[in-house]
């Protein structure tokens, strides 16, 4: 063979060995992208940016902690997602107010922070397994008026003063009920002795969220990140996001039954 033929036949065997190369490259990925493992990856990516309002970094982030670094997070519908990846990331050293914490791992939304060195309350007149949670606890009912004696079901997870029952009132009424007094989250906050700064509120307590807002002294307590239950009622919906946008937050996004709250600026 000349040494030109040889030159040329070299190069095509160059050229055939990297087109085999990216054929088993480009079919490795097809067969890797139509995995179980995959798939469950990717439509945990697509969650965690719809949920928690991410930019494609922050869920990739997110989504990288989950699947490879076996992250988990409690909450129902990425409530502490949206903090730890969003709001706060890489705080460590924060402070919530969990109220209507219930659970205190299923569904809840701050055992992720407090595994991250976070403190602070969670409220609950009926808390359930809270071993191994580091937080306070202040088992009360809390209203926009402290001393009121109030009728109150103790449904698990669906629990609430009768009086403001919304959307899951039925539900919650197949369930025993006694009076317990009303606090208000002031006077949860000064017992506690919280900070002014609070980086996390949760608030789920089935209708009474409002009321418990009105409770606290916007002036002397301002919150970083707020996740509120809406429940999909009117008018107190509105009248919530009315309440928070007259001292100064904004409503970032909406996510099933909840409303995601921050400073306006």
């Amino acid at each position: 063979m000349r040494p030109v033929e040889s030159q040329v036949y070299g190069v095509q065997m160059r050229l055939l060995k990297f087109a085999l190369v990216c054929a088993f490259a480009v079919g490795a990925a097809a067969v890797m992208a139509r995995s179980p493992r995959v798939v469950e990856i990717r439509k945990q990516y697509d969650l965690n940016r719809v949920c928690c309002d991410l930019s494609v970094l922050q869920a990739l982030t997110l989504t990288w902690e989950e699947g490879i670094g076996g992250r988990t997070f409690p909450s129902e519908i990425g409530q502490d997602k949206w903090v730890v990846a969003k709001m706060f990331p890489g705080v460590t050293d924060g402070y919530f107010l969990d109220v209507g914490s219930g659970h205190g791992t299923i569904g809840s939304n701050t055992k992720a922070v407090e595994e991250r060195g976070w403190t602070g309350i969670c409220v609950d007149p009926f808390p359930l397994h809270m071993e191994g949670r580091s937080c306070q606890v202040a088992k009360e009912v809390v209203s926009s008026v402290s001393g009121q004696t109030v009728k109150f079901h103790t449904h698990s997870g669906l629990g609430g003063i009768a009086d403001t029952l919304g959307r899951w009132k039925e539900e919650a009424q197949k369930s025993p009920a006694g009076e317990l007094t009303t606090v208000t989250l002031a006077e949860v906050l000064d017992k506690a002795g919280a900070p002014s700064f609070i980086h996390f509120l949760s608030l789920d307590i089935e209708g009474a969220e409002l009321d418990a807002l009105r409770g606290i002294p916007m002036d002397k307590y301002r919150f970083g990140a707020m996740a509120i239950e809406h429940n999909d009622e009117e008018p107190k919906r509105t009248d919530i996001i009315k309440f928070l946008e007259g001292h100064g937050y904004r409503r970032t996004h909406t996510y099933r039954q909840d409303d995601f709250f921050a400073p306006a600026r």
